[in-house]
């Protein structure tokens, strides 16, 4: 494992330097080259801009061909682009060399986090993840100070041609790196990957804390140094406090990388992003340069905490929710990136219309409303692991009779969605309406056997199905199936027993999680051909490992007899990745003959 972690590492340390000295250098450059103010602005946008660019795709290219692969290429390219960046004479090939590495900067972030992410166990994946975050802020902090003395000592290129060379020995050291143990190849189509994004609480919070930070951080490292100049503080004395930020802010980040898993939640960041805002009222209510240095030293811990836990709240969400880790890490670089790029823009529109302290009051604003959505979905989170005090899983699968289980339902149905997905990472319905969407056209007429409080017919619905029924034995259950306005009809009726449609009504039955011990004895199955047209087909979940009761003798026999035909059998997957991890699941899909 240390054959990866430690070439990963150097090579985020690398990176981290190559992006923040071009910050110290950029007026030497621009005196070097004869630089006009927009030139200079172009050379510090173009590795952003790049970035936001390359992240998402080549995020998904990982995932596709693996990350291991595409972080070495990255680095290959950040090999050449940093050379580009030492030897640069003109302006054209510096703006050429930076946005070049901003592709290798925007890739290695995507495809380096998640080949970090696949390659550790639970146990160890949120400390290591949010280690990398650590060894950034170490490049931040050392970047300034190792660039600025090396160009005045030898040259402008000289820091560029030194970690062009090491970066040389890490690319090596990447090949010879062990891969990802856990990588398989993903083939997820981009509207799902936002969708499941969306879903998962944990992804989402990532994404807002890290736009946040590209957003105030980019006004921030505009406004507050030409404060700073503007009240007669030098270049040097600038850099040397904002070195003491970064310094600060490694100390801070390397606590909460310790504390891991402990720290990557949706409380601390919340609170963090308050403290980001109440730190930044030092310099909205005073334009001094006490108030200004007092703002750089007090928001570090604050900003450290953010960045720290990012990588660990994503990572954790997509391998709970399935999602591709190269997606979900170019979709945060992807969101880094925009804002990054954004926030000094807008920062500087905003100071010039209207002055530097409606800037900073903009800024308040944006930490205090991302801090109270977070604080609110970490309450939200807290509740649900209440909940599930009172969501038995045992008292489901263990009801001794079927009028006991509706009672368990109808008593669990206001506390089940919450409990289920936000409490255990439920993900059968996203599965099932996966498989649905691949086999059935969107018209097609469907059945939701089991439908509970209707999380799989909003999965249908998401999937494009405009045509769901529905039913289920619990009418609490059904109750709240109703509210979610996808279904067209919605009726009471227990498997096992015979439903009430008509013989051939439907083009498919979807069931996810339902048929499973003590919930449909396996006579279940002959209502659902009955009730499937010829030429339909019926797509269910069932355990991989074992399936209930009567479930073999009954597939076998409907094979056996021509009315139901295999067509797919689906990979095995956690359903309950929080709750069960240790159960796995899979979609079956069967044609009715």
């Amino acid at each position: 494992m240390r054959r990866t972690l430690v070439p990963i590492y150097a090579l985020v340390l690398l990176e981290t330097l190559v992006w923040i000295a071009i910050v110290p250098l950029a007026p030497t450059f621009a005196a070097e080259l004869h630089l006009s103010p927009v030139e200079t602005g172009m050379i510090l946008s173009a590795a952003s801009l790049a970035a936001l660019v390359i992240a998402l795709p080549f995020g998904r290219l990982a995932d596709r061909v693996g990350a291991r692969r595409v972080t070495i290429a990255s680095a290959a390219l950040f090999t050449l682009s940093t050379l580009g960046q030492g030897l640069a004479d003109e302006f054209w090939s510096l703006l050429l060399s930076r946005a070049m590495f901003g592709l290798a900067f925007g890739t290695m972030w995507g495809a380096g986090a998640a080949w970090l992410s696949d390659s550790l166990t639970d146990e160890r994946r949120a400390g290591a993840l949010a280690a990398a975050t650590t060894v950034s802020g170490v490049g931040f902090t050392v970047g300034p100070v190792f660039a600025g003395t090396l160009a005045d000592r030898s040259d402008t290129g000289t820091p560029f041609l030194l970690v062009a060379a090491a970066a040389a020995a890490v690319t090596g050291a990447l090949v010879v790196a062990a891969p990802a143990a856990t990588w398989h190849s993903t083939h997820e189509h981009l509207p799902d990957v936002l969708r499941a994004a969306g879903r998962d609480k944990l992804v989402l919070a990532a994404i807002v804390i890290i736009a946040l930070i590209g957003l105030v951080g980019g006004g921030v490292n505009l406004l507050v140094p030409l404060r700073l100049r503007a009240n007669g503080v030098s270049a040097g004395e600038i850099g040397l406090l904002f070195s003491v930020g970064s310094g600060i802010y490694t100390v801070v980040s390397a606590v909460v990388a310790r504390l891991g898993a402990r720290a990557a939640s949706l409380r601390v960041g919340g609170a963090a992003a308050l403290g980001t805002g109440g730190s930044l009222l030092l310099v909205l209510v005073s334009s001094s340069t006490l108030a200004a240095s007092a703002f750089v030293l007090l928001r570090a811990p604050f900003w450290s905490t953010m960045d720290t836990i990012i990588l660990p709240l994503a990572a954790a969400g997509a391998h709970r929710s399935s999602i591709g880790r190269g997606s979900v890490m170019g979709l945060l670089t992807l969101g880094w990136a925009a804002a990054s790029t954004v926030g000094p823009l807008l920062a500087g529109a905003i100071s010039s219309a209207a002055g530097d302290t409606v800037a900073f009051a903009t800024m308040v604003v944006w930490c205090v409303l991302a801090g109270v959505w977070l604080l609110r979905r970490g309450r939200r989170s807290r509740q649900s692991a209440s909940i599930g005090a009172t969501f038995d899983l045992d008292r489901l699968y263990g009801a001794p009779n079927l009028d006991d289980l509706r009672e368990e339902y109808d008593r669990i149905a206001s506390v089940y969605d919450e409990a289920l997905v936000d409490g255990m990472g439920y993900r059968s319905p996203q599965a099932v309406a996966e498989v649905a969407r691949k086999i059935l056209p969107p018209d097609a007429l469907l059945l939701d056997a089991g439908a509970g409080t209707g999380l799989l017919g909003v999965a249908l619905a998401e999937a494009g199905f405009t045509q769901l029924d529905g039913m289920d034995m619990s009418r609490e259950m059904l109750a709240h199936a109703a509210r979610t306005h996808v279904y067209r009809d919605l009726r009471e009726g227990r498997l096992g027993e015979r439903l009430d449609y008509e013989t051939g009504t439907y083009d498919g039955v979807a069931s996810a999680g339902v048929l499973t011990t003590g919930h449909a004895p396996a006579r279940c199955l002959d209502e659902f051909v009955r009730v499937t047209r010829p030429g339909g087909h019926l797509i269910f979940t069932l355990r991989a490992d074992r399936m209930p009761p009567g479930y073999a003798d009954k597939l076998a026999e409907l094979k056996r007899t021509r009315r139901l035909e295999l067509v797919e059998k689906g990979d095995e997957f956690q359903a309950l990745p929080v709750g069960e991890p240790e159960v796995l699941v899979r979609v079956w899909v069967f044609r009715v003959g």
